[in-house]
């Protein structure tokens, strides 16, 4: 079981807190705890909401994701000085499961009270701009994700779901500006590969007109491939 206790002394030696003012490290400083955790010890799993930001003191925190058959992806192991989870802080939930790999210190900050000290010292521009970063982290995080867990095919018909889900239509066919070369660089693969497909799914009645420019999708049939 963890251990919690008071962090500002270990925050004022942190490379990445060093260019705070005094005040502002105080204001953490009361805010933050001391957490001591167990070799093994879960700290959060993917899709828990992101209640905390996080910083290694010692030991070292393994950020990995799973897919439903148990394989393992490793995004990165975090050591002395790391954070990490400011990102999610800005997305709702944690996109990455984290366990410690060796008994751990962390400095634990929560997430609410770390985004209004953060709101404090930044302009509402930079708050867009921090917030449009985070929602880049989260994509690019879901396509590492998708690249190594799921098949080509699995991952042209979820962008094509993505992207039809993003309009604002009741409509069950909607149209989607995108070529096969586009698509083919959001789901990590090649032109031809996407042409190949397309014409699968334009022969089960799911793509119902193509050209160069774009195509008309329909997406409750988009759905029945994914359940």
């Amino acid at each position: 079981m963890s251990q919690v206790s008071n962090a500002l002394p270990e925050l004022r030696l942190l490379p990445c807190l060093s260019g705070l003012k005094d005040d502002d490290l105080d204001v953490i400083g009361r805010m933050a705890r001391l957490r001591v955790c167990k070799k093994n010890e879960v700290i959060f799993e993917e899709g828990e909401r992101a209640r905390f930001f996080f910083i290694v003191i010692t030991g070292s925190v393994k950020l990995y994701k799973t897919s439903p058959q148990g394989k393992e992806l490793l995004i990165r192991v975090m050591r002395q000085g790391d954070y990490f989870c400011c990102a999610p802080l800005y997305c709702g939930t944690y996109p990455v499961n984290a366990i410690t790999m060796d008994e751990s210190t962390l400095i634990v900050i929560p997430a609410d009270e770390f985004k209004e000290l953060i709101g404090g010292s930044v302009s509402s521009v930079g708050l867009k701009i921090i917030s449009s970063l985070c929602s880049r982290v989260r994509y690019l995080s879901d396509l590492v994700e998708n690249i190594t867990f799921k098949d080509v095919e699995e991952r042209i018909i979820l962008s094509l779901l993505k992207l039809a889900e993003e309009k604002e239509t009741d409509e069950s066919v909607v149209n989607l500006t995108i070529t096969h070369q586009e698509l083919a660089s959001m789901t990590g693969t090649v032109r031809e590969v996407v042409s190949r497909t397309m014409s699968r799914l334009r022969k089960e009645g799911i793509i119902v007109e193509s050209t160069v420019k774009g195509m008309r999708v329909n997406k409750a049939k988009l759905l029945t491939l994914l359940s």
